[in-house]
């Protein structure tokens, strides 16, 4: 018999992003019509540029679907890797995306082209050995290979997508909903010239992250023995996606190294850079600390300063900031359930 107290709501559609070039919009519409029964069953919705009304900020639009896509197709063919806007863009974010765990990266092969040295080139393309679409025999079949691959990657994601704890914290749920932690904070060092020169800072401290034990104390590392954690000021820069550390303040941070991700810079080049994981804190400012979080380690040479505050730490509050006076508003919520996993 049925648990009367289970939800009956069924779980909501994996969102897909198409990246590709309009060169290739007559086997995209293909595609999309392989993936039609996907659609129908509510297991996937599709979304491609196409789909975007007269009228609309296009880039703005393109940015906000690949940022909160579930599954992203990079459907590659010469054209794809030849354009600005799909390789340097949209691919380079969606891996980071991918390295991040927040979404699943899919090249499929369109037509022949020497993909193998590409940045996607680690991941496992569709269809069947990578074989390009337009070689198979039978496209039919190569698009539904296609899309029995995306159907089972789709699955796999609503089976182990968190579902919302019903349970409530009584002490959270005595609090007014909507009763945010607001901070007023000065940027560091009133210069006007300096503030003009190199922007709004703020003071952190940075260190490994804190581990619990089984009896849920902290474990002190040879950094946090020391008393704090390595205190610097830190650029706000809402134009970079990433928080950016130096090498030098790695080192002194005693910082772990868990992964390799590539990452464009500001000229365009494109360079591996390493991941390390750290705790944040904000202890002048009373912001809650960041406990785990995911930094890049590479050279800050334009910039007189040895950490970065990317998007990826930053779009974590509601952030104001008057330029004039050098004074920023925080409005701030519980951060906790959105920190990053290790």
């Amino acid at each position: 018999m049925p648990d009367a107290s289970a939800s009956t709501t069924p779980p909501r559609p994996i969102e897909v992003f198409y990246a590709y070039s309009h060169k290739d919009e007559i086997l995209r519409d293909e595609l999309e019509t392989h993936l039609s029964i996907l659609k129908r069953r509510g297991i996937i919705s599709c979304w491609h540029d196409r789909r975007i009304s007269a009228g609309t900020e296009w880039d703005d639009k393109i940015d906000d679907h690949l940022n909160r896509a579930d599954i992203i197709l990079l459907l590659v063919s010469a054209d794809f890797i030849a354009s600005d806007y799909c390789y340097e863009k949209e691919m380079t974010r969606a891996l980071e995306r991918h390295d991040l765990k927040e979404a699943r990266v899919i090249p499929v092969i369109l037509r022949a082209c020497d993909w193998n040295f590409a940045l996607f080139s680690k991941l496992q393309a569709l269809p069947k050995d990578g074989n390009p679409v337009v070689s198979w025999s039978n496209r039919d079949e190569a698009f539904k290979d296609v899309s029995v691959g995306i159907r089972r990657v789709a699955e796999e994601l609503r089976t182990t997508a968190p579902k919302p704890s019903l349970k409530r914290d009584p002490v959270r749920a005595s609090l007014p909903v909507s009763s945010p932690r607001t901070h007023q904070c000065r940027s560091l060092g009133q210069d006007p010239r300096g503030l003009l020169l190199w922007g709004p800072r703020i003071e952190v401290e940075i260190g490994p992250p804190m581990l619990r034990s089984a009896t849920d104390h902290f474990k002190a590392t040879p950094v946090q023995a020391g008393g704090a954690f390595l205190r610097m000021p830190a650029l706000i820069d809402t134009g970079a996606r990433r928080t950016v550390l130096t090498p030098r303040a790695v080192a002194r941070a005693g910082l772990r190294q868990v992964d390799v991700t590539r990452i464009a810079r500001a000229d365009g080049i494109t360079e591996d850079a390493r991941v390390y994981v750290a705790s944040i804190q904000f202890p002048r400012y009373k912001l809650a600390t960041i406990e785990v979080a995911k930094v890049i380690c590479c050279e800050l040479s334009e910039q007189p300063i040895q950490c970065l505050l990317g998007r990826d730490i930053l779009s974590r509050w509601l952030f104001t900031y008057d330029g004039r006076i050098g004074e920023w508003t925080i409005n701030e919520d519980d951060i906790a359930p959105r920190v990053d996993p290790v």
